[in-house]
């Protein structure tokens, strides 16, 4: 399947920032429909709306069925998970690249009887770091020993956001769906927990204090996508297991979406946690990825931090897996 995209080139002024934006602040007595709150997240420059329909085609070639389901593959996947991966079966792979994922919950009533709908708004944003490792590359070893430049190493930084809601057995359904270019001098000011998005920095590497060692987790778990590739966690897999233990899914045989709590004091649908993960950047086969879960309802933890990394080993061997927490106290 292919799509076709409107390419952005704006000056950077006129880009107010790619976090995540804030929803629509909803007073009582408003009329404001579910899709008002939709539009509040996705629908802003230099964002263009996508079909949701092709994107669920999409989706489906990628992602195993079960034909005597009754649902839609990826009917189980939640919010963040299911927004990388359809935004990975339209863009294709890319790597070494970096990922940064951020979530925001937005509580929304029609009227004063209904029940409330979690609204939740993620935003994926994929930066191909390519072009600086060849780059790197060239500047140690001469360009005489790095290979030409491919298509792969040409495809643009992109952002997709993405509302959904459940709905009828769907965990995530999508209500709207948006994606954007970032110019590649917007990329470079950009930050991932602490670094430069482009940076061929590790945010594992960069993240100081006092992490502690946790319990290592179990790498086979059964899920729709592909789970392993070269070795190590797919990027969705790696997204997954820290999901898990920042306790936003359960684990049985594969992953159940659990969610995070509402957060008193967000701004509806700002971002309160942030996910960074990066595959192909060192010598060996590796993928690490570290998730910051901030103003917790907690009355002595402010913000929860998790980090895995995971490098390959030999062939039909599992790879080496470190997992580290960190909390950090209200002030």
């Amino acid at each position: 399947m292919q799509f076709e995209f409107a390419k952005f080139w704006l000056p950077i002024g006129l880009l107010a920032g790619w976090g995540m934006g804030l929803g629509l602040n909803v007073q009582a007595g408003e009329s404001v429909s579910i899709t008002d709150i939709a539009d509040a997240h996705v629908m802003s420059t230099p964002y263009e709306r996508l079909d949701l329909e092709p994107l669920q085609q999409a989706l489906d070639e990628q992602l195993e069925t079960d034909s005597d389901s009754v649902f839609l593959p990826g009917h189980d996947l939640g919010p963040l998970t299911r927004a990388l991966v359809n935004m990975e079966a339209v863009e294709g792979r890319v790597e070494p690249a970096r990922y940064r994922l951020r979530y925001g919950l937005q509580h929304f009533s029609p009227d004063d009887e209904s029940p409330v709908i979690e609204v939740s708004t993620v935003q994926v944003d994929r930066f191909n770091l390519a072009p600086a490792h060849r780059q790197e590359l060239i500047r140690i070893h001469g360009s005489d020993r790095v290979r030409p430049a491919d298509e792969a190493d040409q495809a643009a930084h992109v952002s997709w956001r993405m509302a959904s809601r459940p709905l009828r057995g769907t965990v995530a359904l999508p209500i709207a769906i948006s994606r954007a270019e970032i110019p590649d001098a917007f990329a470079e000011t950009m930050d991932c927990l602490g670094i430069p998005c482009t940076s061929l920095t590790s945010v594992i590497d960069a993240s100081d204090g006092d992490w502690q060692e946790g319990e290592l987790p179990e790498l086979d778990f059964e899920a729709p996508y592909v789970i392993s590739h070269q070795g190590v966690p797919s990027v969705a897999a790696l997204l997954e297991l820290l999901l898990a233990d920042a306790g936003a899914l359960q684990r049985n045989d594969g992953f159940n979406w659990r969610g995070f709590e509402f957060r008193e004091g967000v701004a509806p649908g700002a971002a309160f946690v942030d996910i960074i993960i990066e595959t192909g950047l060192g010598q060996d086969r590796a993928i690490s990825g570290v998730l910051r879960d901030d103003r917790l309802m907690d009355h002595e933890t402010r913000t929860r931090w998790v980090r895995i990394r995971t490098v390959a080993t030999a062939p039909e061997q599992a790879p080496v897996v470190e997992l580290s927490r960190k909390f950090v106290r209200w002030q």
